[in-house]
């Protein structure tokens, strides 16, 4: 029983000996007047570790306290404490000093002033030792002298006589400025179309435009007809009309197709030349008919892709036979075949407005239709490119197509 009781008395003992919370709170509020004091003092400057080190445990104190926890706070306090007794002791002299000022001394008495009169021989008001012109008046802000003529804005041509007082201007145009009656930005003295707007580099004249075409004729190499910027003004011809420019085609003379920068597309069964769509084989027809037998629907259907890839271009349907039987009818036969053949490019997409049956009949032959292979070879459709007026014309005037 002895060991229980001692180990009550040691705890009773401990317990006794830590300090109060409100005893704690007592001695906070004394280093914090401490801290205060310090402060002021300067010992921001003399002891600023010290300083911050006792306002830093002073701040722990209260935490803990405010927590409950009354030991762990006096711990800080005790800190606290030893901490603010040093930055007192070194920030003793470093408070501010206390200057004392002397009283100013009296004024002395005012001098006495001896007023001499000064000669003004102008009777300006200026005496003469300070007027610039002292025989002649003026006033004061002229130093004495008359002041030069008032020039409100400057030009150098006095007001009395400036037409315009407020806005600078030449002496030739008394004063004002020069006027712009078409407002192109240059002066009636200098634009010699005061009327008209026009531009700097035609001394205000219009710059003319005669074709219209957006370039000036002075910068146009063909001012009378409409062109591009890209030619200087001239137009963007297109000789073999595949819809591509010359200026951008490899092949101007021979229709083709942008895929070959303006030359033909490689074709199996035609060949497209300046002239003509030349077919490698005949375009077969029922015999003294002109119904189009299947075996000349895939040369056909080629034709039609030439033509629909080149646009522009127009032909003209050719039918030619042998000399076998009379004149009327082969005339005819040709003709229907012809049409025949037209029809056949519509269906597949080609534009009527851009072809032209004709039928020939015998009237030219490519071969004797003494044999039966001159008769074969003079039996066929031809393909005649026609260019401007040409096609709006009758096709049987064209002789072009003789070309053989």
């Amino acid at each position: 029983m002895v060991r229980p009781l001692r180990a009550a008395s040691l705890t009773l003992l401990a317990l006794a000996a830590c300090a109060s919370p409100n005893a704690v709170r007592a001695q906070d509020e004394v280093i914090a007047h401490d801290v205060k004091t310090a402060r002021h003092d300067g010992a921001y400057r003399c002891a600023p570790k010290e300083l911050a080190t006792a306002e830093a445990n002073l701040a722990f104190s209260e935490r803990e306290l405010a927590d409950g926890h009354s030991m762990p706070a006096e711990h800080f306090t005790d800190l606290a404490a030893d901490a603010i007794k040093k930055a007192l002791v070194l920030s003793k002299n470093c408070g501010p000093k206390e200057v004392l000022i002397a009283s100013a001394p009296k004024p002395p008495p005012p001098p006495v002033i001896v007023k001499i009169e000064e000669k003004d021989t102008d009777g300006d008001g200026i005496p003469d030792t300070a007027d610039k012109c002292p025989t002649t008046p003026g006033p004061k802000e002229c130093q004495g002298c008359p002041c030069p003529p008032k020039d409100t804005d400057g030009d150098g041509i006095p007001d009395d006589i400036d037409r315009c007082p407020t806005i600078p201007g030449p002496k030739e145009n008394f004063g004002c400025p020069w006027g712009d009656r078409d407002h192109d930005g240059i002066a009636d003295n200098v634009d010699k179309c005061p009327d008209v707007p026009g531009i700097p580099e035609l001394s205000g004249c219009p710059d003319k435009d005669t074709d219209g075409d957006g370039i000036p004729d002075r910068l146009d190499k063909c001012p009378t007809v409409k062109g591009i910027p890209e030619l200087q003004g001239c137009p963007d011809t297109d000789r073999d009309a595949d819809g591509i420019p010359d200026r951008l085609d490899q092949c101007p003379d021979v229709p083709g197709v942008p895929e070959e920068h303006g030359c033909p597309r490689k074709y199996k069964l035609v060949v497209v030349k300046k002239d003509r769509i030349e077919i490698k084989q005949q375009v077969h027809f029922a015999t003294n008919r002109w119904k189009i037998l299947h075996d000349s629907y895939d040369l056909l259907e080629q034709v039609a892709l030439v033509l629909k890839d080149s646009p522009k271009i127009k032909v003209r349907v050719e039918g030619h036979t042998d000399s076998v039987g009379s004149l009327s009818h082969n005339m005819s036969l040709s003709q229907h075949r012809a049409e025949s053949v037209v029809e056949f490019l519509i269906e597949h997409g080609v534009d009527a407005d851009r072809l032209r049956p004709k039928g020939f009949g015998p009237t030219r032959p490519l071969a004797s239709n003494a044999t039966a292979m001159g008769r074969a070879q003079n039996r066929r459709v031809e393909f005649h490119i026609v260019r401007g007026d040409d096609f709006t014309h009758d096709a049987g005037s064209d002789t072009t197509s003789d070309a053989n």
